[in-house]
């Protein structure tokens, strides 16, 4: 009934803020729905104004509720998630250029969801590569064994076959 209330903007805003996830920033969000900063703000705002986000942190903001975030991403079709999962993966690649490595399986993750599995096997091994770094070996093998989840869909049988080797080169020590 809450997010019923809504405009018609903040309401596809709420969609796309579900997408991404837990928790989120204003620069995300903003790039993923391809507004300008201040509209984005605005329309935020009102989201903030309805007690259907609130601030997590300095800049960060969350649902209230875990159930509103369910509603509100379970009411978008499959092809506008996928679309916006794509967005939210290249909108974290652009936002977190500096720390890459922390976002990676996030970016992974989207790009999945997104349909892009191509583009989702480099992020997981980057996330893969960042975990081991500080001896997280158990996070890396998830990383790893999500990487080789979507090789099956690869069309081209060389590059299939060169990802799943350099795959299961990087478990070997693991």
């Amino acid at each position: 009934t809450r997010l019923s209330q809504l405009s018609p903007p903040a309401r596809r805003l709420a969609g796309l803020a579900a997408t991404i996830g837990r928790d989120f920033t204003l620069d995300v969000l903003s790039r993923a729905c391809a507004l300008d900063e201040g509209t984005a703000l605005d329309v935020l705002d009102e989201l903030w104004q309805r007690r259907i986000v609130r601030e997590h942190g300095t800049g960060r903001f969350d649902f209230s509720h875990d159930k509103l975030r369910e509603v509100a991403y379970a009411e978008m079709g499959p092809v506008r998630r996928s679309v916006l999962h794509r967005r939210v993966a290249e909108a974290l690649q652009l936002s977190g250029a500096e720390e890459l490595d922390a976002v990676s399986g996030l970016i992974a993750g989207h790009y999945e969801k997104g349909g892009l599995p191509e583009r989702a096997i480099p992020f997981y091994q980057r996330a893969a590569a960042a975990a081991q770094s500080v001896y997280a070996n158990e996070e890396a093998i998830g990383q790893l064994e999500r990487a080789l989840e979507p090789l099956p869909t690869i069309v081209h049988e060389e590059e299939r076959g060169r990802r799943e080797l350099s795959l299961r080169i990087a478990l070997l020590p693991l």
